[in-house]
Order: C-alpha cells, then structure tokens, then sequence
C-alpha cells in the first residue's frame, strides 16, 4: 500500500488511509484551535500504532499545556515515536529535534530548529502555530513577527488555510508593535473564516494595545457566536472582551461572563479539563483587575484557588504559577504561596532556561502576589521594580503580563512611591499601550500624581 501525504502535501509515515485521514482532520483541527483536535490524533495512532506524526503533535500540543503533569504522557509518546524516525521524513525528524530541546527547558532552542525549517518551507501551517507558541511562552515577539513576515511573500490567498496564517501573522504582529499589520490582518482571517478565534483574539490584542475600547466591543460581541467548536481560546476570547468592558466598568457583565463563559463549571471543556492552566489564569487575572478597582467578587476565588492547592509542584511556567499565587493568596493560603515558592527555588536549576526564568523572574513575581494581599506594599513594589523591565521573558502577552504592572503601580500608589509610579506610567507606554492615563486604575495613579 503506498504512503499517504496530509492535505498540505506532506508524505506521511503511514500506508494506512484511515490513519492518515484521522491525522489530517487533527492536524487542521489544531491549527484551526479546535476542541476535537485530540480525538482525530488518537484515532490516527489506534488506526496505525507506528504512525509517527500524530505521536509527535500530541506531544507538541501536552508540551504546549504548560503543566509538569502531562511530562510522562509527553515522554511517553517521543519514545513511542522514537524507533520509527528513521524512516520518517525530514520533516518529522525536524519536529522531533525541536519538541524533545522545547521540552528540556529551551524553548528558544525549539523554536531555532522550526526556524530552519520554516525558511525552506514557509507556509507549513502547523509548524507556524507550534513555533509561535513557544516564542510566546517565551517572550521572544520580535522573534516572533520576524518569523512570520520572513515567510508572508510566500503566502497568498489560494494557499491552504492562509486565514489561518493571517491570524497567526496578525498575533505575531501585535506583540511586536506593529498594530496596522495586525489590524489587517487579522481581520481579513476573521473575514474569510468568522469562526477564527485566533484571529479575533489578535484584533481583540490590538485594539486593547490601542485603548480602542468600543472598537473591541463592536467587533467582539459579534463574533463570541462563532466560538462554540473552539477549544479554551473561546474562553480566553470571553476573557478579552471582559478587558473592554472592564474599562467601561461594566462589573456586573463581567462578573456573569466570569461565570457562565470565561470559566463555567458546567461546560464540557472545562469538565473535561478542569485545571487547563488557561482558564485559571482568565479567572486570576479577571478577578485581580476587579478587585484593583474595587469590586466584591464574591467567593468567587474558593472554585480555583481548590485547584491551585495541587499545583504547587508544578512550576512548568513561571507566568502560571504567578497567578497560582494569585488565587492562593486571595484565599488566604500563604503557606502555599511559601511551599510553591521554595518548590521553585529548589527544583528550578534542573529546567534549563525555563528554570533560570523561574528562579530569577518567576520567584520575586509570586512572592510579590502574595505580599499585595497582605497590604506589604512597600515589599511588593520591592520585589517586582528589580525586575519589571524583565517579565516578558516569564512568557504571556503585553495585555496578560498588564496585571503584574498593575499590581505594581496599585502598591506604588499606596506605598507612596510617587517618583516610581511616575517611571512605570512611562515604563507601560514603552511596552506599547497607547493612552495609558487614559486608562482605568492608571487614571487614578497619574491623577494621585497630579
């Protein structure tokens, strides 16, 4: 039986039609940030149990859940995969390279090795979305755009999936300050594909850059109908759309997105993956930014705060287990904070760069989570002001990585650090955000100044 090739034209190691279909649909079902990516995968390797490239991509995609509880399942299918390399293509044996570096700590080392690759190969969908996952996880934007727009020419609208490149060229394109290209971009993906929430959460990323606040409301609301077959990027769309009309302070709408769409309970795909460290980072993050404004969540904290108690050993992702604290401290839970804390520092050294971020960047961040809620202001602005010119490097967006400044700048103002309040107002124009007195608790600190 002859070997198959995927829907981009790439040869696959399987002779098995049924396997190589199951692989193609999970691919683009990736690609496409789709909820059933995982159960295509899975039928490819039951089809086929020597299949390689469905093996190789559920490791990229449990790599990528940036949870230490997933390292054996991710071990696991590399060493399945292993003995069939040889055989494989080039292009898988590039993949392999690249997820095994990515997974030892170096996720720049990954990226390196996709870098190559998509330089010969520049429209190879899926190696776009896994490199540029890493590159987010480590900060590295303009890295990132460079990536993509190296690759655009190549790219034209008779290309399989070019929406699916325009989002990610579009996303790429806002973290690296280059709101026009993102704009554009990322509507023409929403435009040829309205269900692209990849798409639409760059726009959204824009537009939140901008302080464009009713633009994101306009072009948001519209589109949160498409997002049902999504996977927890719906949720984090939700969350986007919550920054908007939390600068309207519409608390009431957010507090009933927080529930019913952000992270509802009753939801398959939170059912199915309760701890997705996503969602518990909407949620942190949600509920900080309420309570810096003066809003009673309620006990909404209590839902999350249970699972974060199980994570303090995992500290695959500094910028996860920042908001871990964040939920454990709100609770109370100070001896966890602790407990995570001298998990990082003590387990740190043995993950490579990710380690040292952890040690050097994600140490002080959560010790700061913790020292706001005790009202330790002094001590929070000086854990974070060492380090602040720095957070990109924890992973995240400039709009997620937001909440770190605007614990810094809320402790600040109440420390009476005036001199520093005034440099991180400057310091967050820097970043990119446009406007930023304009903005809400940042109008308040640079009229405390006035």
């Amino acid at each position: 039986m002859p070997s198959q090739t995927d829907s981009y034209g790439f040869s696959l190691s399987t002779s098995n039609p049924a396997a190589a279909e199951a692989y193609d649909k999970g691919a683009r079902s990736f690609v496409a940030w789709k909820a059933d990516a995982m159960g295509h995968l899975n039928a490819a390797i039951e089809a086929d149990p020597d299949f390689v490239e469905p093996k190789l991509l559920k490791a990229w995609i449990l790599h990528s859940a940036r949870t230490s509880k997933f390292q054996p399942a991710v071990q696991g299918l590399l060493a399945d995969a292993k003995p069939a390399l040889g055989d494989a293509s080039k292009r898988m044996q590039t993949f392999d390279q690249a997820v095994r570096i990515a997974n030892s700590g170096s996720l720049q080392g990954g990226v390196s090795v996709m870098e190559t690759h998509l330089a010969e190969h520049p429209t190879d969908i899926l190696a776009h979305r896994l490199a540029q996952f890493e590159l987010f996880w480590s900060g590295e934007s303009r890295w990132m755009r460079d990536i993509a727009e190296r690759a655009a020419p190549a790219w034209n609208e008779n290309t399989l999936d070019f929406a699916q490149f325009q989002a990610v060229r579009a996303f790429s394109n806002e973290e690296g300050g280059d709101y026009e290209t993102s704009e554009r971009c990322g509507r023409d993906a929403v435009e040829r594909l309205p269900d692209s929430a990849w798409g639409a959460h760059a726009v959204a990323h824009t537009y939140v850059m901008q302080a464009r606040v009713d633009d994101g409301i306009a072009f948001m609301e519209p589109l949160s109908g498409n997002w049902a077959t999504s996977n927890q990027i719906a949720h984090h769309c939700w969350w986007h759309l919550c920054l908007f009309l939390l600068e309207r302070g519409h608390y009431d709408r957010i507090l009933d997105l927080l529930d019913t769409k952000v992270r509802n309970p009753e939801s398959p795909l939170v059912k199915a993956m309760p701890d997705a460290t996503i969602d518990l980072q909407n949620v942190a993050s949600l509920l900080t930014r309420l309570e810096l404004r003066g809003v009673d969540v309620g006990d909404r904290w209590h839902t999350i705060a249970e699972i974060c108690a199980g994570r303090t050993g995992d500290h695959a992702n500094p910028f996860s287990s920042a908001h871990d604290a964040m939920a454990l401290a709100a609770v109370g839970r100070f001896d966890l904070v602790d407990e995570l804390v001298a998990d990082m520092q003590r387990e740190g050294a043995s993950r490579g760069v990710i380690g040292a971020v952890t040690q050097t960047l994600g140490v002080p961040v959560v010790e700061a989570m913790a020292a706001h809620r005790k009202g330790e202001y002094a001590r929070t602005v000086d854990l974070l002001w060492p380090v602040r010119r720095d957070l990109h490097q924890i992973g995240g967006s400039h709009a997620q990585r937001d909440i770190f400044f605007q614990i810094l700048v809320d402790a600040a103002v109440r420390a009476g650090r005036k001199t520093q309040v005034a440099i991180l107002l400057d310091d967050i124009a820097g970043i990119g955000f446009d406007h930023v007195a304009e903005r809400s608790l940042y109008r308040e600190a640079a009229a405390a100044l006035a």
